[in-house]
């Protein structure tokens, strides 16, 4: 079983994420242990929240991060 992202890594996450969205053919630095390579799969469930989980070989890090999306508007335009 691989290590959860720590609290204080989720700032660091969420930027690699938002930098993978932009060149997801780009080599992704991890969290936790800076190395390149860090794998990361969208597996999102839109529009109701994206979900990312992110793996890296190099210090075992095997966690999902979910960002919750605001739901629908109660009322038409």
């Amino acid at each position: 079983m691989g290590n959860a992202l720590p609290p204080e890594r989720l700032p660091a996450a969420l930027r690699t994420i938002a930098d993978w969205r932009s060149n997801p053919d780009g080599d992704a630095k991890c969290p936790v242990c800076a190395e390149l390579g860090l794998t990361i799969i969208d597996q999102s469930a839109r529009p109701h929240a994206e979900w990312y989980a992110l793996s890296c070989k190099a210090c075992g890090l095997e966690h999902a991060v979910n960002i919750p999306m605001p739901g629908p508007s109660a009322g038409f335009p």
